[in-house]
């Protein structure tokens, strides 16, 4: 940047400057074991970020983000028997929030700070997996299963909006599932596959993220 305010942590590390947004916190709260309604919508056209973290092992499947462009009011987990656990929606976009102290804008005069507002930070991106088989449930659906490290330990929380997406096979399409390890600081991914897939090719990132204190 060739002017504005840039500012550095002790690591060297660009924190805060006047030319980029801040992963910025709208809202955070606990969550039931089949998801959260928002207070309130977010009017974003895209969905905002959820991060979500369980109180114990759990597992993510059928998970949808409820709402629309413009109206966006909540989440959603399908799967049964699952656990309590907080979580806290985030956006590339800063809020007016205190009445005094620090606002920075960029030079198109969007707000992309405000001292009021807690920001977070992506921690990890896991897209290296170990492959643990395939299990042929009935006539054309099979089972695919991944596993690896996740820093659950660290206090991150995962993000759950590419959890609810389906993923495409090579004739078909797969739903998505995660299983969250807590005892054991891994993650798993399952697919429910119609169709044919091919195990040896997992391409897919599993993101982190947790506030900045």
């Amino acid at each position: 940047m060739s002017y504005g305010l840039i500012f550095k942590n002790n690591s060297d590390v660009v924190t805060l400057d006047s030319e980029f947004s801040r992963l910025v916190i709208l809202y955070s709260a606990r969550y039931e074991p089949i998801g959260a309604v928002f207070p309130t919508p977010f009017t974003t056209q895209e969905p905002p970020l959820v991060f979500a973290r369980p109180d114990a092992t759990a597992s993510f499947q059928g998970v949808q983000l409820l709402g629309a462009p413009g109206n966006w009011t909540g989440w959603r987990n399908e799967w049964p028997g699952n656990v309590s656990g907080t979580y806290f929606v985030a956006a590339y976009e800063a809020k007016p929030v205190e009445g005094y102290g620090l606002r920075l804008w960029d030079s198109n005069s969007k707000l992309l700070f405000d001292n009021g507002a807690p920001c977070a930070q992506f921690t990890t991106v896991v897209s290296e997996w170990i492959f643990m088989g395939a299990v042929n449930t009935s006539p054309g659906r099979w089972n695919f299963s991944w596993t690896s490290t996740a820093p659950i330990s660290d206090g991150s929380y995962i993000l759950i909006n590419n959890i609810a997406m389906d993923m495409p096979a090579r004739d078909s399409y797969s739903w998505l599932g995660c299983g969250w390890n807590r005892e054991n600081n891994k993650v798993s991914i399952g697919l429910q596959n119609l169709g044919d897939f091919n195990e040896a090719y997992f391409y897919f990132s599993l993101l982190f993220g947790k506030p900045m204190l």
